[in-house]
C-alpha cells in the first residue's frame, strides 16, 4: 500500500492507495504561512489525518492500523527547509506510520503528476496560491510563479480576493462610488471599519482573503468591477502558463492542464482559455486525468520517477 498527501493551503487530503489508486481520504485544515508550516505543523496534519482515515469506497474497511504502508509521497505547498528538516518530517512519519521510504516534493508536482500521469505537458496549479509547471519530453522542467502572497500568485485566490476586497474598501471609505462588492464585504466581514484589525491579526488571515475570491467570481456576471478582476486574473494564469511551456519544443502541440477548485468557476476558465489561445496558440487544454492526490499516489506507487526525478527528495529509512 501507499499513502499520498496533497498539501495546500487550503486543506490538506490524505489518501490510502494501492498500486497508484487511491482507496481511503481524509481531509484536514489546510498549510497556514502565518504558522510557518513547520515540520511539526505538517507531521501533526498527516498523523491526524491517518488515524482518522474515511473510506472512498464503502467495500474497503476504514481501519487503518494494520495497513502496511511502503511509501509515502507528500506533495506540498511550503517548503520544509532543506534536507535535515527533511530527515526530521520522514523520521517522524516512520515512526508514526511505519513507511520505510518518504517522497517530499511540491504540490505543482503532484498536480502534474495527476493531470499527466508520468507526460509532457504544463499543468496550472490555481487556488489560495497558484503555479505553473512545465514539463519537456527530454526532461527538462520550468516552473513559474509559486512565489507566495506578498509578491506572487498571480490570478490566485488571494490574488483575486485581495482585488476584490480593494475594491470593496474603495466604496466604503469614498475612493469610488459604493457596488456590489462592497456590500458584499460587509456581508462577509460585518463592520468594514473594524475588520482590518480583526485580518491582520488573524493567524488565518492569507485563507480569510483568498476566501473572498469566490464572492468576486460570483459577482463577475453582473459587476464590471468584479468582471474585470477575473478577467485580469485569468490573463495572468494564461501568462504564466505560457511562461512555464518554453520548456516543451516550440514546434509541437503543448497538452495544457490544470487543477485546484478555482478553475472551476466558468467566468475564470474561460477568461483563461481565452487568454492561453491568444497566447499560445498550439495549446492542447484538457481537463486533467486526475488530481493532486492522484498525482501523489502514482509517484508513490513508481519506484522509476522519470521527470520528475530532479523534483523529487527521497528519504529512506
Amino acid at each position: 500500500m501507499e499513502l499520498a498527501v496533497d498539501g495546500g493551503q487550503s486543506g490538506l487530503r490524505l489518501g490510502l492507495a494501492s498500486g497508484g489508486r487511491v482507496l481511503l481520504t481524509r481531509e484536514e485544515p489546510g498549510l497556514a504561512y502565518a504558522s510557518g508550516s513547520t515540520v511539526d505543523g505538517v507531521a501533526r496534519k498527516v498523523l491526524a489525518a491517518w488515524r482518522t482515515l474515511a473510506p472512498a469506497d464503502a467495500s474497503v474497511p476504514p481501519a487503518a492500523s494494520d495497513v502496511r504502508v511502503g511509501a509515502i509521497c507528500l506533495g506540498l505547498t511550503t517548503l520544509l527547509g532543506g534536507p535535515a528538516a527533511d530527515r526530521e518530517l520522514a523520521g517522524r512519519l516512520f515512526a508514526g506510520i511505519g513507511t520505510r521510504r518518504v517522497l517530499l516534493t511540491s504540490d505543482v508536482v503532484t498536480a502534474h503528476a495527476g493531470a499527466f500521469t508520468g507526460r509532457p505537458g504544463v499543468v496550472l496549479a490555481a487556488g489560495t496560491g497558484a503555479i505553473a509547471l512545465g514539463v519537456a519530453p527530454d526532461g527538462r522542467t520550468r516552473q513559474v510563479d509559486g512565489w507566495g502572497y506578498l509578491y506572487g500568485d498571480a490570478g490566485s485566490g488571494f490574488w483575486i480576493g485581495r482585488r476584490g476586497l480593494d475594491a470593496a474598501y474603495r466604496g466604503f471609505d469614498g475612493r469610488a462610488t459604493p457596488g456590489p462588492l462592497t456590500d458584499r464585504a460587509r456581508q462577509v466581514f460585518g463592520d468594514l471599519g473594524t475588520t482590518p484589525r480583526r485580518l491582520y491579526l488573524s493567524a488565518d488571515a492569507v485563507a480569510q482573503v483568498a476566501g473572498f475570491a469566490v464572492h468576486v467570481l460570483d459577482l463577475a456576471a453582473e459587476d464590471a468591477t468584479a468582471r474585470a478582476i477575473v478577467e485580469e486574473a485569468g490573463r495572468e494564469l494564461a501568462i504564466s502558463v505560457a511562461a512555464a511551456a518554453r520548456c516543451l519544443p516550440d514546434d509541437e502541440p503543448v497538452p495544457v492542464s490544470w487543477t485546484g477548485r478555482l478553475l472551476r468557476a466558468p467566468a475564470l476558465r474561460a477568461a483563461f482559455q481565452a487568454e492561453l489561445m491568444a497566447r499560445l496558440p498550439r495549446a492542447l487544454p484538457a481537463a486533467p486525468a486526475g488530481d493532486g492526490l492522484a498525482g501523489a499516489a502514482f509517484l508513490a506507487a513508481t519506484t522509476e520517477l522519470g521527470h520528475y526525478r530532479t523534483l523529487i527528495r527521497t528519504v529512506e529509512r
